[in-house]
C-alpha cells in the first residue's frame, strides 16, 4: 500500500457548551472504513492550506465560509477558523480550530456516516492518521488551554491514554 504524501488540511470543532469535539465516522464507501476522523482531506495543487480546510469543511460537513472567511454553521453566528498546528512529516498536516457556541448537527456527505460529539477523555480509540497525529502532538490540550486552562490539566492524562491505546492496537 502505498502511502499519501499529499498534504492535508483538517479541522478540529470544538463546541464551547459541552467543552467536546466534533468527528465523523468514515462511511463504506471510503477508505479505512469505520475510523473516526476530524474534517478535512488533501490540498489540491491550485489551492492553499486554509482554503482546502474551508472546502473539505464544507464537503463534509455542510458549514460553508461566508464572504469574510468566517464559517457558517448554523449557530448564533459565523466563527473564524484558526491556525491551531502544523506537522512536516511524511506529509505536511495541516491543523485549524473552529470554536463553536453549541453542538450542532453537521450534514455528512457520502465520506461519512455518522457524527458524534465527543469530550477529550471519551475520544474514540479507532482513529485515522491525522486525527491520531493530532491528539499526540496536543492539538487537543493546546484548545483547552486556550479555553478553559483548567480544563487542559484534569484531560491530560486521559486523552493520552487513548491515543495510545488506539496506536498499540495498530502496532498489533
Amino acid at each position: 500500500m502505498a502511502l499519501n504524501k499529499q498534504s492535508g488540511a483538517w479541522v478540529l470543532i470544538f463546541s464551547l457548551s459541552t467543552q467536546s469535539f466534533l468527528l465523523g465516522k468514515r462511511s463504506q464507501t471510503v477508505k479505512k472504513p469505520g475510523i473516526w476522523n476530524f474534517f478535512g482531506g488533501r490540498v489540491n495543487p491550485d489551492e492553499d492550506v486554509l482554503t482546502a480546510a474551508r472546502r473539505e469543511l464544507h464537503e463534509e460537513t455542510g458549514f460553508a465560509a461566508t464572504a469574510t472567511g468566517e464559517i457558517d454553521y448554523g449557530g448564533s453566528q459565523p466563527a473564524p477558523l484558526m491556525e491551531l498546528g502544523f506537522v512536516d512529516g511524511l506529509r505536511k498536516l495541516h491543523y485549524f480550530l473552529l470554536i463553536i457556541d453549541s453542538e450542532v448537527a453537521p450534514t455528512l456527505n457520502v465520506e461519512h456516516s455518522e457524527y458524534c460529539w465527543f469530550t477529550p477523555d471519551k475520544f474514540p480509540f479507532r482513529l485515522n492518521r491525522a486525527a491520531n497525529i493530532a491528539v499526540n502532538i496536543g492539538l487537543i490540550q493546546k484548545t483547552l488551554q486556550t479555553i478553559c486552562p483548567a480544563l487542559a490539566t484534569d484531560t491530560a492524562d486521559d486523552t493520552e491514554t487513548a491515543a495510545e491505546a488506539e496506536i498499540d492496537s495498530l502496532d498489533a
